[in-house]
């Protein structure tokens, strides 16, 4: 999912910084978790979960997030690697783009599979109604942060 990453935008835009690069990475660190935390209590309140289901939602959240963050890593490795095979002017291995491309062509997959078991293990203990809800924080924040980027970054496409 990509709201790790919107996450991170958008913590560090209410921060006023332009880049990661402007802030140490523990200070990255402390306010992704602020705007994820913030995010988790929207969608505590919006779904109105419990203590104990609000524990387990965090729980299965942060783990998620963990998961997802991990595969967008990968991902972005094997695009580095791949413009390593393509570089002007090197011969390119045809073995290993083809590793590289059946690897991407994989990624989405993966981030679907991903969304699928957490779902699965919101619904062990959250009615559809509040997974619904959840959802829609969540899609609702990730809105927000495109249309912020579409603000902030002119002539951007998408």
């Amino acid at each position: 999912m990509r709201t790790l990453c919107l996450a991170l935008l958008f913590g560090m835009m209410l921060a006023g910084t332009v880049g990661a690069q402007d802030q140490p990475a523990p200070q990255r660190r402390q306010l992704l978790q602020q705007v994820i935390e913030r995010l988790m209590e929207n969608g505590r309140v919006q779904a109105g979960l419990t203590d104990e289901q609000f524990g387990r939602y965090r729980e299965i959240a942060r783990r998620s997030i963990t998961s997802r963050n991990a595969i967008q890593n990968r991902e972005r490795a094997l695009w580095r690697a791949l413009e390593g095979q393509m570089r002007p002017g090197v011969a390119a291995d045809d073995d290993s783009v083809t590793v590289l491309l059946d690897s991407l062509v994989a990624v989405p997959e993966q981030l679907v599979d991903a969304r699928q078991l957490e779902q699965r293990e919101y619904a062990e203990f959250l009615t559809p109604v509040q997974r619904a809800q959840l959802m829609l924080v969540h899609r609702r924040f990730e809105n927000n942060i495109q249309q912020i980027l579409r603000r902030r970054v002119p002539n951007r496409p998408g």
